[in-house]
């Protein structure tokens, strides 16, 4: 939901801005985020590329700008210790997912996800607000 988020949907930002709970964003998602517009970045440094360097950063900017609403919520020792209670074939769904769920799980939470089929197998409460 976060890519929607950043992306201006108009759904996911409509109910972000009607929620009168707090909305946070988890720093696992976080990290990915800045991951990604990391390596966009470091492809935009390299010789010989088509991508814009400027361009990069001002994508970076703007992604940073548009989820400034949202409070980060830190990967817990609480999380972690439920993140180890997972089984193999839980974790085969993927470890940054399955440390999000933990999160959701730890501290009474729900992942806000296009992603339904794999938060439910975890075990953790989820909502898709893009529909």
């Amino acid at each position: 939901m976060y890519k929607l988020l950043i992306a201006g949907d108009e759904r996911v930002v409509t109910r972000v801005i009607a929620c009168t709970e707090p909305v946070y964003v988890s720093t696992i998602a976080v990290e990915e985020f800045v991951a990604f517009y990391m390596n966009v970045i470091n492809k935009a440094r390299a010789p010989r590329t088509e991508l814009s360097l400027p361009r990069a950063h001002a994508d970076f900017a703007e992604a940073i700008e548009s989820i400034g609403s949202l409070s980060p919520f830190a990967y817990s020792n609480a999380a972690h210790k439920v993140y180890q209670t997972f089984s193999a074939k839980t974790l085969r769904v993927g470890a940054q997912d399955c440390r999000i769920a933990a999160q959701a799980i730890a501290h009474g939470m729900t992942v806000i996800t296009r992603n339904l089929r794999d938060f439910d197998a975890i075990g953790a409460p989820c909502a898709d607000w893009s529909e």
